[in-house]
């Protein structure tokens, strides 16, 4: 998924697609976000790992078809499906997490999984751009469907965690009201749409500033902001297991939104690489504190539920950021600091609602 996102700006550049580079993003996180329903209820009926293998054959097919369908709307079309991989592969992967792991190491297990994602994405970049400068972009799609088949084959031989599972039936589509979110984890949902509003900005705008810049390769901007979250996941899961989910998101999200300001006033690479490395350190606090958040707040049986919910803020988050960053950046360099000004003032509004909700706690669950 990481390693075509550098290269996927210029490649609908020459198919003549420039002004709808904001859709790279966003309308893969639409499909994520409207699937999420769906992978949460086959998470918690026909099982987490069939919903992790539909989530990679979909990203074996999708990568493998960029190279037949070069055009604009063809590609388009290929982003939204594309979508559906991360929709079903993150849920089942979380909740199997989630299903295998004692609640007082949460925090820490869920640094475990982030450091695993992130070590893929970031390196996946450089591979991307290397595969392209040396052997053409389609060289590139190809590789990325032989490490998704290697993904399929690692769960393919994974045990099931989920009790009592059905088998599939149409019906099972057929969502309910509740199926569509889990009301206990409303606040880490706000909280989470807020703070990846600046991923949307980082992975819309960041590759063009990087490259305004005269960076060498414009995916060193995901690499570093990648292993500078790595550096610090494991140790902040441990954090929040001990002080609090709250307290670590707090450090977090100030972290992040000077992160952003850093990169809003970049005029070099050094500052750019700086702000850059502050907000991966912000992401690395925030991301596995929130899941570990989400899994203590969660129904024990509706656990997909309350997975996808926090995904659907997380989707809808990038989304967003992605789509109001690329109209606030319309191809103009100088409108480049705007768009990370906005995602810092969303992020720094998830300080306020958090210490504003300091005391509030979800009913506690009966038998």
């Amino acid at each position: 998924m990481n390693m075509v996102l550098p290269e996927l700006p210029a490649y609908l550049d020459s198919m003549g697609g420039k002004e709808y580079k904001g859709a790279i993003i966003g309308l893969f996180t639409l499909t994520a976000c409207i699937s999420r329903p769906y992978s949460g209820r086959l998470a918690d009926t026909i099982g987490r790992i069939p919903v992790i293998l539909i989530g990679t054959l979909i990203a074996v097919i999708t990568n493998t078809l960029y190279i037949v369908v070069p055009s604009v709307l063809g590609f388009l079309i290929l982003r939204l499906i594309h979508g559906l991989t991360v929709g079903f592969n993150s849920t089942g992967a979380t909740a199997y997490i989630s299903d295998i792991v004692p609640s007082e190491k949460r925090g820490e297990a869920m640094g475990f999984f982030g450091l695993m994602n992130n070590v893929g994405a970031g390196l996946a970049p450089l591979l991307g751009s290397f595969m392209t400068k040396t052997f053409g972009i389609n060289s590139m799609f190809l590789t990325a469907s032989v490490l998704a088949s290697g993904s399929a084959f690692v769960f393919w031989k994974v045990d099931e965690t989920l009790k009592n599972k059905q088998p599939f039936k149409l019906k099972l589509l057929n969502l309910d009201k509740e199926d569509l979110a889990e009301k206990r984890v409303w606040l880490p949902a706000i909280i989470m749409f807020l703070m990846v509003f600046a991923f949307g900005t980082v992975l819309t705008v960041g590759f063009d500033l990087a490259d305004k810049l005269k960076a060498p390769n414009k995916g060193t901007i995901l690499m570093i902001m990648t292993l500078s979250s790595i550096f610090i996941r494991v140790i902040a899961g441990k954090f929040s297991d001990r002080f609090g989910r709250r307290t670590a998101m707090l450090f977090g999200l100030l972290t992040l939104t000077t992160g952003l300001i850093i990169m809003a006033n970049a005029k070099d690479l050094t500052h750019l690489y700086i702000g850059t490395c502050i907000v991966g350190m912000g992401n690395g606090m925030n991301n596995p504190t929130i899941f570990a958040w989400v899994a203590d707040w969660g129904n024990p049986k509706n656990k997909g539920r309350a997975i996808s919910t926090l995904f659907i803020s997380l989707e809808i988050g990038v989304g967003i950021g992605s789509f109001i960053s690329a109209e606030i950046y319309n191809n103009k360099f100088s409108n480049i600091p705007l768009a990370f000004y906005m995602a810092a003032i969303l992020s720094f509004s998830a300080v306020v609602i958090l210490l504003s909700t300091w005391k509030y706690r979800p009913k506690l669950l009966l038998g």
